[in-house]
């Protein structure tokens, strides 16, 4: 049977994971630095130069903020019904600024992601705070000292686990005396 979003399976279907999290966090800083649309990457591109004045962004680790809560959905008998399974996940993110942009493009990101306007920019997460604000030059390839300014992030995103369950409209009880009771 399918579900109204498909079919589900005993695995289950993840709602959000860390591509979504990492296309949120894209367009938030493109729509700060809409000239920036070949500069926002995500980390571990193996073999690529970065892009001059590059922002890497990489996730650190992820926990839950809380114990799961379990919801139950039976929209119609001939419909399977399925099982929600949601945390709230606080999960860190480390934004590298490189280049001669470095330093105001960090300092725009480390204030907005504390203002409303992260909040109102982003639908899949939700910023929490600033860990730490950093500049931390470093020798490029060239043997050249390179700017480069580290956000570390954190932000609070709600996945969802679905998976199918049965359910039944009615069960039936046969009661059966012990022999010799």
């Amino acid at each position: 049977m399918n579900s109204p979003v498909g079919p589900l399976n005993a695995a289950g279907m993840l709602s959000i994971d860390h591509r979504e999290l990492y296309r949120e966090i894209r367009n938030f800083l493109l729509g700060l630095f809409p000239e920036a649309s070949r500069q926002v990457v995500q980390a571990i591109q193996n073999n690529q130069p970065l892009p001059v004045n590059a922002i890497v962004m990489q996730i650190l680790f992820s926990r839950n903020m809380d114990e799961s809560v379990t919801t139950y959905t039976n929209p119609a008998p001939w419909i399977e019904g399925a099982a929600h399974v949601q945390n709230s996940v606080d999960t860190r993110l480390q934004l590298s600024f490189y280049g001669d942009k470095a330093q105001e493009r960090s300092r725009v990101v480390y204030t907005l992601w504390k203002n409303h306007y992260g909040t109102e920019n982003m639908v899949v997460c939700q910023p929490l705070y600033v860990n730490s604000y950093d500049r931390r030059p470093y020798i490029n390839d060239a043997n050249q000292y390179e700017d480069r300014w580290i956000l570390d992030v954190a932000l609070q995103y709600n996945p969802q686990v679905t998976y199918a369950q049965d359910f039944a409209e009615s069960a039936g009880v046969t009661i059966t005396p012990v022999a010799g009771a």
